[in-house]
């Protein structure tokens, strides 16, 4: 078979050397070819690397700019309900106007918190809100009280024998009542009558006090509700540092890529 194409060839050497030149052409367009394309595959292949860098650069400074944009805000909550908190407290000392105006920093605070925090960030805002509602009711209800109070001890201080003595009715009024003891209604006539005879005090005042008298002693009102707050910021600040972490789920589950879920990317 080898020696019939050898014969085939020397029969034909004449026309193959004719072709030759074509061939050489062939060849080299066909190499040409191959190699351009191979190039074009090389330069899809680094335009879709670059992509897709490009897709996971702007996706992490999506995630570190909303990260920044809760933990401003959830600082800047805190920062408010401290503030309201403290108000709360000062109302059993004296009288404030600007209950309304920090009560509406707090609310702003809270409407920016909502805007970019997670479902659950945003549950235990509103545990903090519950508790400073509270706090405020229950100064509301006993500040008057404990302002008259203040008052007859400072009347005390300053050698006011019956400022003094309005000062022991009334405590001694709110051990008897506290306990149940057997006299504790003549211990509260005493108290109503020497706050009454002391001259210290206006009608609203000793009104308060003769009503407040009856209730748990002011301490433990004051400390339930601070208990309360200091609760549910905790819980807050720990979600809140939770869904910083840069692997949180509340942030992101991962960064996606265009192969990893857009169709309109190839």
């Amino acid at each position: 078979m080898v020696v019939g194409l050898w014969h085939w060839i020397e029969r034909h050497s004449a026309g193959l050397t004719l072709l030759a030149p074509f061939l050489a052409i062939g060849g080299g367009l066909l190499g040409n070819w191959l190699g351009a394309k191979v190039q074009a595959a090389g330069g899809l292949a680094q335009a879709s690397a670059a992509r897709e860098a490009a897709w996971i650069a702007a996706e992490a400074y999506r995630l570190a700019a909303l990260r920044d944009e809760r933990r401003t805000a959830a600082a800047e909550y805190v920062r408010t309900t401290r503030r309201f908190m403290r108000l709360t407290l000062d109302l059993y000392r004296q009288e404030r106007d600007d209950e309304a105006d920090i009560w509406d920093e707090v609310d702003l605070a809270l409407a920016d918190l909502q805007l970019s925090a997670s479902s659950l960030l945003s549950i235990m805002a509103m545990l903090v809100m519950e508790a400073l509602q509270a706090s405020l009711e229950a100064a509301r209800l006993r500040g008057p009280a404990a302002r008259a109070m203040d008052s007859l001890v400072r009347a005390a201080n300053d050698g006011s024998a019956a400022g003094r003595a309005a000062y022991v009715a009334v405590t001694r009024a709110r051990e008897a009542l506290h306990v149940q003891s057997p006299d504790c209604e003549a211990r509260k006539a005493e108290a109503v009558d020497a706050l009454r005879q002391c001259g210290l005090l206006d009608s609203l005042q000793i009104q308060a006090l003769a009503i407040d008298m009856l209730r748990e002693p002011l301490v433990q009102t004051q400390e339930a509700r601070w208990l309360q707050y200091r609760r549910a910021l905790v819980a807050f600040s720990d979600v809140a540092r939770e869904s910083l972490e840069p692997d949180s789920e509340t942030m992101a589950p991962r960064i996606q890529t265009p192969r990893d879920g857009d169709p309109r990317v190839t």
